[in-house]
């Protein structure tokens, strides 16, 4: 019996940073990562997209998005 260690979708991973703390969360779909991302990086996070490889493939900037209350 052979086994397939080939995923259909590759894993991205983020790496989410404060500037003082880091978590890593990782998709297997593109753009919920590229979502993901972008709600990271509005609530001040810095974000680094990377490949499962390894590879970096975007970076986001933090930036503060106010909010009406």
């Amino acid at each position: 019996m052979a086994t397939s260690s080939h995923s259909d979708s590759p894993t991205i991973l983020l790496r989410v940073s404060d500037g003082t703390f880091h978590m890593h969360r990782s998709f297997n779909d593109f753009s919920q990562a590229t979502r993901s991302a972008e709600a990271y990086a509005g609530a001040g996070f810095s974000v680094a997209m990377i490949s499962a490889t390894g590879r970096f493939l975007l970076g986001f900037d933090p930036r503060r998005e106010r909010i009406a209350v």
